[in-house]
């Protein structure tokens, strides 16, 4: 199989980088065939890149552990971006709709798309998605695919999410400089939620909340589509900034201390279980009871959790989550964090796990891995739509330049 057959994806996150090679047969089926793991060295924060020799470092190191694992060599990727300067938004476009049999063909959706996306964006920003959440034929609405129906009045429903230029132009200059080209860049909510939602929930409402290293990354779905996208600063740092305060140790062993002991619902812990806390100076290590460190961590994820609820219900979204929670990414995997969960947001809550991909699948079966995994889907899916199996993909400015010209690709990737 051919290097053309490879689907790469690759993580950039505030604390980690990960990278995974995929290798896709002649029936379409990934196998995951090399997985690469280093930490950001501080070149990222908050998801934007603040140190480019820093990410160029760590990200040659994660490619090449990621080589060496599969036997094969990658220069063509997918990255997923993310950072506090995202936005979203929701527009709606309207057109009457040509000829003279009044028949909607792939010309209308074009036009109708155009209109929606007609909306003022800042010379700094940059389109990542525009995604379609449903058309409506001369007033009936809800309609996901109405290529071929008959009607006068078309209008659409779309999703925008933009980001910052420059944050897209530092992630590229990171790969370049790593010696690799972006085939797509995918904003990690969207590749997350790819990877860990069902399509019921997806059809009920749900909200899924990635919880990173320092930012929480949400999305919220409704009839299939996305109608909301944030990324707060609120992640797993502070909650190791607190416990470093509260037990008086550095940041880092607060940090080996959350990994290793860190649990937020007392159902996940023997009263009698006793830690060992290292002391600094030389002192003798101290004896806590992990218990107490509930009365630490808890407090803080409530927090978290409110703050976004509080979000959602200003925005007027909290009836369009029916299908309730998914939490994901690596804070999620704490004792207690789906029962604190369910508490603030009175919701049937759950940890979201990848899919399982053959070969070495279960090296990235976590949630932790869900951004990455939810690339080599979209990747996948991309790659089918765009090219026959044997055929090198579109780069991403290709793509952009016929955003418009394949309207099957809205209707494959988001229905």
């Amino acid at each position: 199989m051919r290097d053309d057959d490879l689907i790469v994806g690759i993580d950039i996150g505030s604390s980690k980088i990960l990278t995974v090679i995929s290798e896709i047969d002649e029936l379409g089926n990934i196998s995951i065939i090399g997985v690469g793991k280093t930490s950001s060295n501080n070149g990222v924060r908050a998801g934007v890149v603040v140190n480019i020799e820093a990410v160029v470092n760590a990200l040659s190191e994660a490619v090449e552990n990621a080589e060496i694992q599969a036997g094969r060599e990658i220069d063509m990727v997918i990255i997923g971006i993310s950072g506090f300067n995202i936005d979203s938004i929701n527009s709606k476009g309207v057109v009457a709709i040509a000829g003279a049999d009044k028949e909607i063909r792939e010309s209308d959706i074009n036009r109708v798309i155009e209109a929606a996306k007609a909306v003022a964006i800042p010379m700094d920003r940059e389109i990542l998605h525009i995604i379609p959440q449903g058309f409506s034929v001369d007033g009936q609405e809800n309609i996901r695919y109405p290529i071929g129906m008959v009607g006068t009045r078309l209008e659409c429903q779309i999703h925008i999410l933009t980001t910052a230029i420059s944050s897209i132009q530092n992630m590229v200059k990171c790969l370049n400089r790593s010696g690799l080209e972006a085939y797509d860049i995918v904003l990690q909510n969207i590749a997350a939620s790819r990877a860990v939602l069902s399509n019921d929930e997806k059809e009920l409402g749900v909200l899924m909340i990635d919880m990173g290293a320092q930012t929480s990354k949400v999305s919220l779905y409704h009839h299939q589509a996305p109608y909301f996208n944030n990324i707060y600063q609120l992640g797993g740092y502070l909650i190791t900034n607190d416990l470093s305060t509260g037990l008086k140790v550095s940041f880092q062993t607060a940090e080996e201390i959350k990994l290793a002991y860190g649990v937020t619902d007392f159902n996940y812990v023997d009263n009698s279980e006793i830690i060992e806390i290292p002391s600094v100076g030389g002192r003798a290590p101290r004896t806590l009871a992990r218990a107490n460190l509930i009365h630490i961590i808890r407090p803080r994820v409530e927090e978290m959790f409110t703050l976004i609820r509080e979000d959602i219900r200003s925005r007027g979204l909290s009836e369009k989550i029916g299908g309730g929670i998914v939490l994901t990414g690596g804070a999620s995997l704490m004792p207690g964090m789906v029962e604190v969960c369910q508490e603030v947001f009175n919701l049937q809550t759950r940890v979201g796990f990848p899919q399982q991909f053959s070969g070495l699948g279960d090296q990235i079966h976590s949630p932790e891995y869900a951004a990455v995994s939810g690339l080599i889907l979209w990747g996948n899916e991309r790659f089918n739509i765009n090219t026959d199996i044997h055929k090198k993909p579109k780069k991403r400015d290709e793509n952009k330049k016929n955003i418009f010209s394949s309207v099957k690709n809205f209707f494959e990737d988001f229905f």
